[in-house]
């Protein structure tokens, strides 16, 4: 073949080339805009989503810290327990911590606060209300803890401050439907916190109350069958709660009440014990003694069975003191006119021993 048309082949092919490498260009700049369109399309959907779900993190965020503030006071209490008697009582083992944080404007915002709120902290707000026994506090504490329920099952830190809510609600009932819906579901609170926690004094300590509160209700025999399940709760709280005063002040009751059993109720209990519970009254004083020095307030109901026992001890004139201390204590509840009848009953008969 002459060598122009070998040149016009081999310019022919290459031109061809040329033609054909552009055309592979714009179809790939085509592929690649349309890539970059596509692409365009699904960030601006994304960051569309995006918001979305930025905005309902921020509302559940929101509700969650509304729900909990709402329950709380602005400023947070300090960390401490408050007992029924108004002394500090231990830390919640195993708290856990609810982490809220919002931005300021928006949750996302590039600056951020952070609030924590334990649940230490909200029991200890539950337990400062539920000391105040107002009827509407403690309602609205045993719904908060019942909420709470929800939200850490398995706490037996929540169950037993159900049992001493419902105890608090039936003190302030004369109700005898309702005190023992109210023991029932206590007891019920308690027995479950026990199985979950059995070395919680506290769980003892108000198991042992809402038995005692039941003795009211129910036969002599059971009574007496209580009364073992009772001195075993308290004995079992004070292990671990040695230092609370109205531990001392049930165990005082208790020897107390078994020191004065009249002889046909010590039979039965010997029927149903092989060792029937047993107390002197110098024992209840021991005990009522301990209250007295651990109690951070002056006991109004403590003092009278101090006297009680001094009373039983023949010890008058030393009673007559203990009643004229009880009677100038004002508890400032529903107790007072209660106590005052007994201590004035036992001062007209004692008085002369001054």
């Amino acid at each position: 073949m002459p060598i122009t048309n070998n040149l016009n082949a081999f310019l022919g092919a290459a031109m061809l080339g040329v033609i054909s490498a552009a055309g592979m260009f714009l179809v790939e700049h085509y592929r690649q805009e349309r890539r970059r369109y596509e692409m365009a399309k699904d960030m601006a959907r994304m960051d569309k989503e995006l918001s979305i779900v930025k905005k309902d993190l921020q509302d559940l965020m929101n509700k969650k810290r509304e729900r909990l503030l709402s329950f709380l006071p602005f400023v947070l209490p300090h960390r401490q327990y408050l007992t029924t008697n108004g002394g500090a009582a231990p830390p919640v083992r195993n708290s856990n911590v609810l982490h809220l944080k919002w931005g300021e404007g928006t949750f996302w915002g590039q600056k951020k606060k952070t609030q924590t709120v334990s649940l230490y902290q909200v029991l200890a707000d539950i337990d400062r209300k539920s000391n105040e026994e107002v009827v509407e506090e403690l309602n609205s504490c045993l719904v908060k803890l019942q909420d709470l329920c929800l939200e850490h099952p398995g706490n037996a830190e929540l169950l037993w401050r159900i049992g001493k809510c419902h105890y608090k609600l039936l003190e302030k009932s004369e109700d005898k439907e309702f005190i023992q819906q109210q023991l029932k579901k206590g007891l019920d609170a308690c027995t479950k916190a026990l199985e979950l926690a059995p070395d919680s004094g506290d769980a003892h300590k108000w198991t042992a109350i809402l038995i005692g509160a039941r003795s009211d209700y129910v036969p002599m025999k059971e009574r007496i069958a209580d009364s073992h399940l009772f001195k075993l709760h308290v004995d079992m709280a004070l292990r671990h709660l040695p230092n609370d005063s109205t531990l001392h002040h049930m165990l005082g009751r208790f020897s107390y009440e078994v020191a004065g059993l009249k002889w046909y109720e010590r039979k039965v209990a010997s029927t149903l014990f092989a060792t029937p519970p047993n107390a002197t009254f110098e024992e209840a004083l021991e005990h009522f003694m301990e209250c007295e020095k651990l109690s951070n307030h002056d006991w109004k109901e403590n003092k009278l069975f101090v006297a009680k026992c001094k009373v039983a001890q023949g010890e008058y004139k030393e009673a007559v003191t203990w009643l004229d201390e009880a009677k100038a204590c004002k508890q400032g509840d529903c107790m007072d006119d209660k106590i005052d009848k007994e201590v004035n009953a036992l001062l007209a008969k004692y008085n002369s021993y001054r």
